[in-house]
């Protein structure tokens, strides 16, 4: 892969990834301390985050096509799917707590279609 393009992949990677991370974990977090949950507090770096900018990584490289909202369902719906099967599989080890199926299905849910909402419909040309 040319140099170039390495620093095109990494910078939109970047762009969408960054974002997806720190909005969630900022907006969780100061509604943890607004209303005074340490659950929230703790969650909002991992399991609100984390999920988020998981489903942003994925939405960044899935195939484009279609409209701008089908392309927001589509995001939505497969990065909620990853994540449940993810909770699900974490839960029934015992590696987590079952609020994690509230805290990161609808992160990722939204993650991937302010994603989705963000990318544009076509691929850049190399």
């Amino acid at each position: 892969m040319p140099r170039t393009a390495q620093r095109s992949t990494l910078a939109t990677i970047a762009m969408n990834v960054i974002p997806a991370y720190v909005m969630p974990a900022a907006m969780s977090y100061a509604s943890a301390l607004a209303v005074d949950d340490h659950r929230l507090a703790a969650a909002s770096v991992t399991t609100i985050a984390i999920p988020s900018a998981l489903a942003a990584l994925a939405v960044t490289f899935a195939p484009r096509g279609g409209g701008r909202a089908v392309r927001m369902l589509l995001g939505a719906v497969l990065c909620a799917a990853l994540a449940f099967a993810a909770s699900l599989a974490l839960v029934h080890t015992g590696l987590a707590a079952p609020t994690l199926f509230l805290d990161a299905v609808p992160s990722a849910a939204l993650g991937g279609v302010i994603t989705a909402a963000r990318t544009t419909n076509r691929k850049k040309e190399s």
